[in-house]
């Protein structure tokens, strides 16, 4: 995957040198609102907009870096804590006394009508 996302990077790095070298002859003028620029080379313009948008990806993937890095120091400072508390149980565990329950007969839910639990079958 990542040989793929290489060879497309070049691919289309080489195609916007090709377009901007084809169009360095070609001088536009940019209008944004009363604000003009003085004439430039389209081919500059082209590499610009290119590198400023590989920048803007850049700086959103480095803040969405940071904030994983910081979510996974948070997750290993909370798995050591964890593994810290079985290591050293808090609840110790009681003796259980050999005298059994005594043995009492819970009705099923639902069932209505008389216990018949000891009552012989007849099979």
């Amino acid at each position: 995957m990542r040989y793929l996302a290489m060879i497309l990077f070049l691919l289309v790095t080489a195609g916007l040198v090709v377009l901007a070298i084809a169009n360095f002859l070609v001088n536009v003028q940019l209008s944004l609102f009363a604000w003009q620029t003085p004439p430039i080379p389209l081919g500059w313009l082209l590499l610009l907009a290119f590198f400023l948008g590989a920048l803007m990806l850049y700086i959103i993937s480095v803040a969405a870096a940071w904030e994983e890095k910081r979510t996974l120091l948070n997750l290993r400072v909370r798995v050591h804590d964890l593994e810290r508390q079985l290591a050293t149980p808090s609840v110790q565990p009681t003796q259980v006394s050999p005298v059994p329950l005594p043995a009492t007969n819970v009705p099923m839910p639902g069932m209505t009508g008389p216990d018949i639990s000891d009552m012989t079958t007849l099979h």
